[in-house]
């Protein structure tokens, strides 16, 4: 998916709440947005918004000084997610097609995205998503492709999130199939890393593993080769959230083993899903 116009307010959107983690006075954040701003006459038009975004937001953090200007954030993410798994659980062993539910509840913390969405609401999401069927739905697609299934990988998204993928995760391994979490190399936005698979529990439920990467999404080509063994080995890929769809969205055409799952937070990416904006998607590209 190639940037448009439209991706450069995000780009600003994003700068500002990546400062406003940080302990900066207004004109010192003032300051490091100027010094940003010069950087999109550079950026590459025919790139992805997920590569752009991070370039703009590595210069962020550099000039605040801050490798992980979201650590506490995401902790706090994280431990408001773990406080929901049990009832979460419960719900999923109470339904009819507990894959199905858990993959909507993994969807339903997608709407934890602190780059896009300043204000979110953890429990709304999950009633939105018990109630609502995907806009794009290829569930269908992927159960019978589970049949013949042994390798299954997940391509994390942000923190929080994590925890409802733990659960996902749980339910694939349950149909005897091996399970690889791929997170983030190094700190970016609120995306997950090992440190977060590692305080929800994710590292005992699944084979973690880092990509490798500095960037937001799946950028293959930056990618470690631990990480792009376990991408060519893997029956099914589930890519979570925005940023892996707006990075392997061209890909998901050619190669049918890429499952998007989502939420469409940007009018953009909605549009390109041919969804309206905020509804969730479960679609093989």
């Amino acid at each position: 998916m190639n940037v448009v116009l439209d991706c450069i307010p995000c780009y600003i959107k994003q700068t500002i709440n990546t400062l406003a983690q940080s302990d900066s006075s207004e004109d010192e954040m003032r300051e490091i947005i100027h010094q940003t701003l010069p950087l999109f006459s550079q950026l590459d038009p025919q790139g992805t918004p997920a590569e752009n975004s991070t370039i703009v937001l590595r210069k962020v953090n550099e000039l605040l000084g801050n490798k992980d200007p979201f650590h506490k954030a995401k902790r706090e993410s994280n431990e408001l997610a773990l406080k929901l798994l049990p009832q979460l659980k419960e719900r999923i062993g109470q339904s009819s097609d507990t894959l199905l539910m858990s993959l909507k509840i993994a969807v339903a913390g997608n709407i934890i995205d602190m780059g896009i969405l300043k204000d979110f609401d953890v429990e709304g999401s999950i009633r939105e998503a018990m109630e609502k069927n995907f806009a794009r739905d290829d569930y269908s697609s992927f159960q019978r492709k589970l049949n013949d299934a042994k390798e299954i990988l997940i391509l994390g998204d942000n923190s929080g999130e994590i925890a409802f993928d733990r659960l996902l995760a749980e339910q694939l391994s349950e149909l005897g199939i091996r399970i690889t979490y791929a997170v983030k190399d190094q700190p970016i936005l609120n995306d997950a890393t090992m440190e977060d698979a590692e305080h929800v529990g994710m590292t005992e439920q699944a084979r973690v593993i880092s990509n490798g990467s500095i960037f937001l999404g799946t950028i293959l080509k930056d990618c470690s080769d631990e990480f792009l063994r376990a991408y060519k080995m893997a029956d099914l890929i589930i890519c979570k959230g925005q940023a892996n769809y707006e990075s392997l969205e061209a890909l998901g055409k050619e190669d049918q083993r890429l499952y998007f799952l989502l939420r469409a937070k940007c009018e953009i990416v909605a549009k390109n899903l041919g969804v309206q904006l905020g509804e969730m998607v479960f679609c093989c590209s």
